[in-house]
């Protein structure tokens, strides 16, 4: 065998040892953390996948409700909290005829036990009228203000 055959050989050897060593250090220098996808709570309870679907369609549609009324200056405060408890519970009924009343006590139970193990920002604020959480921050602190001068 040549000397130069020799000494591809050895740079071969070196190479495929140097890239070995890298692979193994760089996965020992990433911590290995088994993450379990949890199955969502609504298929945990049972609720088929056109149902969710379903009730989720009902959300969206009690939402914009909620805002055209929230949006219509012609109507007091009592007349929006009014309208916008009618719509509320029409929606309560729409999503009783496709999810049992146990299920959406679970569903409710597995939502909130998973939002205490992941706490995020600040909730939802309550308060400040029927219509405070459609209010832009901009409009929020003009009220504000406009009170503290009274």
């Amino acid at each position: 065998m040549s000397k130069a055959s020799i000494l591809l050989i050895a740079a071969m050897v070196f190479s495929l040892a140097l890239t070995t060593r890298a692979q193994t250090n760089s996965g020992a220098q990433r911590p290995t953390r088994t993450q379990v996808r949890q199955e969502p709570c609504w298929q945990q309870v049972g609720i088929t996948q056109e149902a969710k679907e379903q009730r989720d369609a009902i959300a969206r549609d009690t939402r914009s409700q909620v805002q055209q009324v929230c949006a219509d200056s012609s109507l007091s405060d009592q007349q929006k909290k009014q309208k916008i408890h009618e719509i509320r519970q029409e929606s309560k009924q729409k999503v009783g005829g496709l999810i049992s009343e146990q299920q959406q006590e679970q569903l409710q139970a597995c939502q909130k036990e998973r939002a205490a193990n992941h706490p995020t920002s600040a909730g939802p604020q309550h308060g400040g009228g029927p219509c405070a959480e459609f209010a832009s921050p901009q409009s929020h602190a003009a009220a504000t203000s406009g009170e503290a001068n009274r």
